[in-house]
């Protein structure tokens, strides 16, 4: 298949024989998992809606793209197994590398988090700067192709009717005339507007379940250039929701080319305004006027951008019965967090170097329902977190309040009352946060034992657990409860 109204994301090189895999999608999911399958694959076709930008522009696709976006350490090292150089590249570009100890000032709900280097390093960024960096990289490989400007219209079985064998192309904005692409593999990294459950249904399959907890987030960002000479003992500045009076937060995080991305956050519809004069004043009703006082004088270089997409949604093709071979579905497709986690970059590369491991194994075949339980083992410790915190808003919509939910949120909430007080809980908090250690590595005994003596002190006027998890019940009808966004930082 020839396009050359994409020729510029074209490698003409590539031979038309050999094995074929097609991407859906050529966001960061996608271009990792086009990278992986460059091991196994002798020609990779990347299909993408939007037209890509030559340089470093947002684009209608990522509408979140204008919003904060950072790399956990845990992503930042699979981008860089995956893509030697990035890293250096983005560092080159003006991207900054940040301790999450010593160059962030975090405001807990019992104070700031201590200054300590602790060696978990965040990249931060703007988000066309690392699309484009990282498709840098994937063109130099010849086995690559994007097509950009195009869509998936359905997936193509072979007689067997068993097995996918392709896909089916029509140009974006154009006729509605449909191209047929043979494929040996197919993957959709497409996203939360991921059409596969259609496509499955279309060719007799069920559609997998879903579950959406929503806790109504909402956020705003600009971007400001620093007064000159502005100087402060943090790099990035966090203030997170300070209950039960205080249900917004707000973060400053530099990016390249000197400028500060800031972004204000609120939860059950608190929607911070994207008018100037609103969002001055949103700034000043944080937990601390710090943040207000840093861009009250600075220069915006933007517009204020809203989002309001921050559902937690999890497609449960784990538990279908039956897909086609030659096709899974990955990343937000499957699994999209709400983004004030800043979970899914990093998940993302995780659930690649998954699919790696499964084509290694395989020797470059995929069994399709297996994979979708590896994902799904992947992402449950994660998803059980977030929409855990989530679960705290008295207007959140969907999930379920068990006994289990009650003990984490009651637990968790007792590790964020620590987080400003141990230089060792906050490291081991880090560690999870920054996904090199599991969700159980908070149940050390060098995090269990500081619980413990805190929950059982007169601290916390000698509650006992039971009374401590009726305590949060009642706090979550009063949304008196830990914030969503502490959990990521």
């Amino acid at each position: 298949m020839k396009d050359r109204s994409s020729s510029q994301h074209r490698n003409e090189g590539s031979a038309d024989s050999g094995r074929h895999a097609v991407v859906v999608g050529g966001s960061i999911g996608g271009m990792l998992a086009a990278r992986v399958l460059a091991e196994h694959f002798d020609r990779i076709t990347l299909i993408e809606r939007d037209h890509l930008p030559e340089g470093t522009e947002n684009r209608p696709g990522v509408p979140q793209a204008r919003h904060l976006h950072f790399f956990l350490k845990r992503g930042l090292m699979a981008v860089e197994e995956l893509f030697p150089g990035v890293k250096p590249d983005l560092l080159a570009a003006g991207s900054h590398l940040l301790d999450q100890g010593k160059d962030f000032r975090i405001l807990y709900r019992t104070g700031w988090s201590p200054k300590m280097a602790c060696n978990l390093e965040i990249c931060a960024f703007t988000r066309p700067l690392l699309e484009s960096t990282i498709r840098r990289h994937l063109l130099q490989d010849p086995k690559i192709t994007i097509v950009d400007g195009h869509e998936v219209a359905a997936l193509k079985l072979d007689e067997s009717g068993e097995r996918v064998e392709g896909v089916r192309l029509r140009r974006r904005g154009g006729e509605h005339e449909e191209t047929e692409l043979h494929a040996d593999f197919v993957v959709d990294v497409s996203g939360r507007g991921s059409k596969a459950p259609e496509w499955l249904q279309a060719l007799g399959y069920p559609a997998p379940e879903e579950t959406v907890v929503d806790a109504f987030w909402g956020y705003a960002t600009r971007l400001y250039e620093p007064v000159e000479g502005f100087s402060a003992d943090w790099k990035s500045l966090f203030l997170l929701n300070r209950p039960p009076y205080q249900p917004r937060a707000g973060i400053i995080q530099p990016v390249e080319g000197n400028r500060w991305i800031v972004t204000l956050a609120g939860v059950m519809h608190d929607y911070p305004p994207t008018d100037e004069d609103g969002f001055l004043k949103f700034a000043k009703s944080l937990s601390s006027p710090e943040l207000y006082r840093a861009i009250e004088t600075a220069r915006p270089l933007s517009k204020i951008w809203g989002y309001r997409q921050t559902a937690n949604r999890l497609r449960h093709y784990d538990k279908l019965a039956r897909m086609p071979r030659g096709f899974v579905t990955m990343g937000d497709a499957v699994c999209a967090f709400n983004p004030v986690y800043a979970l899914g970059m990093t998940v993302t590369c995780l659930a690649v170097l998954e699919l790696r491991e499964a084509l290694r194994e395989g020797r470059g075949q995929v069994e399709t329902l297996r994979f979708q339980k590896r994902l799904a083992k992947l992402v449950a410790g994660s998803w059980a977190l977030t929409t855990g915190e989530d679960l705290r808003w008295p207007e959140t919509q969907g999930g379920k309040i068990t006994p289990k939910v009650k003990l984490m949120q009651w637990y968790f909430g007792q590790v964020m009352e620590l987080l400003p007080k141990s230089e060792e809980v906050f490291r081991r908090f880090q560690e999870v946060n920054h996904m090199l250690k599991s969700p159980a590595a908070l149940f050390h005994p060098a995090v269990l034992g500081p619980v413990l003596r805190q929950a059982f002190s007169g601290k916390l006027g000698q509650r006992t657990v039971p009374q401590a998890q009726e305590a949060t019940a009642r706090g979550r009808r009063r949304s008196t409860t830990t914030s969503t966004v502490a959990l990521r930082h």
